[in-house]
């Protein structure tokens, strides 16, 4: 039987997640690795009204469970699991997507994010007829790695007068991301730090995100965007190293990590020669509805 986790199941299923998702053959790259944070997480998506937390149940007995955090800015749905006490049961997978569906039916747009190893979740993609997106590689800088380097450009702390650039920029060269303009400008100081770069006559050219993360050892550097017109002056440089620096030396961070797409060749070279090693590389899928 597939239905609505309660608040009775959530411990069982921060159990489950937290064994099978620290193992690559079984991982969710939308599940966080520490108990704490996914404890965090589901709590959100049993309380959240736009969000689902779905389980299978034999009788009382919670077998597997699976959930979707759904952004209302654009109604795309970032799914969760599916996680299973014992091993991992394809038809009871296979099972669970179109009950999410069904109780979501304003989403769009269901996103799927795992460890490459993850052979399970990549026949599911198959069964589901997901469409395949780039593979993305995840990148660390160690703090002991970092070192400072001047920086020639102007880049600033963002300011008001830039959202309307941002918004602008971010829609053009991330059409098909998870997150919206409106959702960097909104989170400011919130859970991101953003910083914008100006060019020779101190207009905005381009901006680089932050985010933020309480009790945990390294943030993200989560999205970077020059405007066309201003690229190979080295402002991403520019940006990337601020991003970097902010978190080693304000936030006093061990180690940063961003997310890239493999094929993006040019931003790879740049995040490499600042010292960033690959850490993992994550098969990314998206369902249309």
């Amino acid at each position: 039987m597939i239905k609505r986790c309660n608040p009775d199941h959530l411990f069982q299923c921060v159990e489950i997640a937290y064994l099978r998702n620290s193992i690559p053959e079984n991982n969710c790259a939308f599940c966080p690795a520490s108990k704490e944070l996914i404890m965090k997480d589901l709590e959100f998506l049993l309380n959240d009204p736009n969000s689902l937390l779905v389980g299978y149940f034999d009788h009382d007995l919670l077998i597997g469970f699976c959930g979707c955090f759904v952004n209302p800015q654009n109604n795309w749905g970032d799914f969760v699991g599916p996680f299973f006490k014992g091993e991992w049961d394809h038809s009871i997978a296979v099972a669970l997507l179109p009950s999410v569906k069904d109780a979501l039916p304003n989403v769009k747009r269901f996103n799927f994010y795992f460890n490459t190893k993850n052979q399970d979740y990549h026949n599911l993609m198959c069964d589901v007829y997901a469409e395949r997106q780039d593979n993305e590689y995840i990148l660390m800088m160690e703090r002991k790695d970092y070192i400072h380097r001047s920086i020639k450009a102007s880049v600033v702390s963002y300011n008001p007068e830039y959202s309307n650039s941002l918004i602008h920029l971010h829609e053009k060269t991330f059409p098909d991301v998870y997150i919206t303009g409106q959702d960097i400008i909104d989170s400011v100081g919130k859970t991101r730090e953003v910083f914008c770069v100006l060019d020779e006559n101190g207009d905005f050219a381009g901006y680089g995100i932050l985010k933020l993360a309480k009790n945990n050892e390294h943030l993200t550097a989560e999205v970077f965007a020059v405007d066309e017109k201003h690229r190979g002056k080295g402002y991403g440089w520019a940006l990337l190293n601020t991003v970097v620096n902010s978190a080693f030396n304000k936030h006093n961070r061990k180690a940063v990590y961003l997310v890239v797409d493999k094929l993006n060749t040019h931003a790879m070279n740049l995040y490499y020669s600042c010292g960033f090693k690959l850490v993992t590389e994550n098969a990314a899928y998206c369902l249309r509805t």
